[in-house]
């Protein structure tokens, strides 16, 4: 029986070179980003990868969504990365980079298998962004979603059906 997973794209914060998004499942008090955050206080094992990602972050709102900042993860061309590309780091956290000015955040976790294909902690937050992705070209195809310098405009609401 497919799952049906109704969840939007919200604006989370405005810089002077990049918007930086999440994404919000139907129902949820928190976005995608805050979750993640959330599963790692301060104070656990991870305190010094949460600061290296954070670090990142503040890279980013800083200079843009730069391609270089991010390893792709999904197929090529569908903007799908991990933060941060530093070796070693067991976390990863999953986004969308729509353009140097646009990046979507979704979710993360610890790195528990080879790659995120054969995680069954990390699989679903990659596959949210793929096919978000893969909803926001089309929608830009049709005309419905368009993006202006930092911002997305459009219908930002999304429902996609996923078998379990």
């Amino acid at each position: 029986m497919p799952m049906r997973q109704e969840y939007r794209i919200e604006l989370l914060e405005e810089y002077e070179n990049v918007n930086f998004y999440s994404i919000r499942m139907k129902g949820e008090e928190l976005t995608e980003l805050e979750m993640f955050f959330e599963k790692f206080p301060e104070g656990c094992k991870y305190d010094n990868e949460v600061d290296t990602i954070i670090s990142w972050i503040d890279q980013i709102a800083a200079r843009g969504a730069k391609e270089r900042y991010f390893r792709p993860e999904g197929k090529y061309g569908d903007g799908v990365g991990v933060i941060p590309i530093d070796a070693g780091n067991k976390l990863r956290l999953y986004c969308l980079r729509l353009s140097d000015k646009i990046l979507v955040f979704g979710n993360g976790g610890v790195k528990d298998a080879r790659s995120w294909q054969e995680s069954e902690t990390l699989a679903p937050y990659v596959k949210l962004l793929v096919d978000t992705s893969r909803f926001i070209s089309s929608h830009i195809k049709d005309g419905t979603i368009v993006l202006v310098d930092k911002e997305i405009l459009g219908n930002l609401n999304f429902t996609r059906h996923e078998e379990e």
